[in-house]
């Protein structure tokens, strides 16, 4: 069997064959797939393997054939059980998902159509975040609906405390460009989630938090990333602050003890100042270090000060 990208491109090459028939088709047969026309489809699988049984991609086009007839006919329903429908997005990722490969550029909308119409029958069936991989808004990430992803995600209890649920609104508010939003619920994962945090930097492909995360690494590479918050609160990388829900940890209470900080700093050195500055050390002498040299460098400058909004 050739590899997909074999597969793609013996489809792509119609204007080199216009009068092959396998081709044509084997083309007739995508457009059908396309069209979740089950019957079709058969028809036109059956057309094809009578002119050409030795087609590249036969066995791909049967499964999909399969696919279609078996949940797009009339007397079909998707599962309304959790169970089932969880069996049903996973034979979908592992069996039919790497069949599309033969559809072409077609099988990429195709695919997020197919993820949409889980995702829709995911929520039906009432599939709850604990199977991640099944739960709608994972669903609604893959068919690339920002926005129903935002819904399904932001609706859950104890959002705001939940790494998946962050990630996900990362990635939702990212899709939809409300890219204050989307940093928010990043700088919450980087609380909940620090050992993935850079893997969800690369998900999100933002430049902007890409050059901050790494201008964080290089001043502070021995800090993980429940850090990152404090130093963007810092550095004016963030906009509203992120005060409420704050989870357990060093990195969110030095970014609470940091905000307070550079707000009453305007004012002016006094007790409150360097009663929050000792905390502050005591939470990690590291970043304190990298606070104290920022705060002198400030004083010996006319650097813009910080402002929290």
């Amino acid at each position: 069997m050739l590899r997909p990208v074999d597969l793609e491109s013996r489809l792509q090459q119609l204007d080199l064959f216009l009068d092959s028939v396998p081709i044509q088709r084997a083309n007739i047969l995508t457009e059908a797939l396309t069209r979740l026309d089950g019957p079709g489809a058969s028809k036109a699988l059956q057309d094809l393997i009578a002119v050409d049984p030795e087609f590249a991609g036969l066995s791909h086009f049967a499964l999909l054939c399969e696919f279609s007839n078996h949940w797009y006919s009339e007397e079909s329903a998707w599962p309304s059980t959790r169970e089932a429908l969880i069996g049903v997005v996973r034979s979908f990722q592992e069996r039919i998902l790497p069949a599309t490969s033969i559809l072409g550029s077609a099988g990429v909308a195709w695919s997020r159509n197919r993820w949409a119409d889980l995702a829709r029958a995911s929520e039906a069936a009432k599939v709850g975040p604990e199977c991640r991989d099944c739960f709608a808004a994972e669903l609604y990430l893959r068919a690339q609906q920002y926005r129903d992803v935002v819904r399904t995600a932001g609706n859950l209890a104890g959002a705001m405390l939940r790494a998946d649920v962050q990630r996900w609104l990362a990635l939702g508010y990212q899709g939809c460009e409300n890219t204050e939003q989307s940093r928010k619920a990043a700088l919450r994962y980087a609380w909940l989630a620090p050992e993935a945090f850079g893997t969800l930097v690369t998900e999100l492909g933002n430049a902007l938090l890409l050059r901050d995360w790494r201008a964080f690494q290089a001043d502070l590479g021995d800090l993980d990333a429940t850090w990152f918050p404090a130093w963007c609160a810092h550095e004016s990388k963030v906009g509203s602050t992120l005060l409420d829900a704050l989870p357990k940890g060093d990195g969110p209470r030095a970014y609470q003890l940091l905000v307070g900080l550079l707000m009453r700093e305007r004012g002016g050195l006094g007790p409150v100042v360097y009663q929050d500055r000792a905390r502050l050390k005591r939470l990690n002498e590291t970043f304190f270090a990298f606070y104290m040299l920022r705060r002198s460098d400030l004083n010996r400058s006319t650097a813009r000060p910080f402002s929290a909004q």
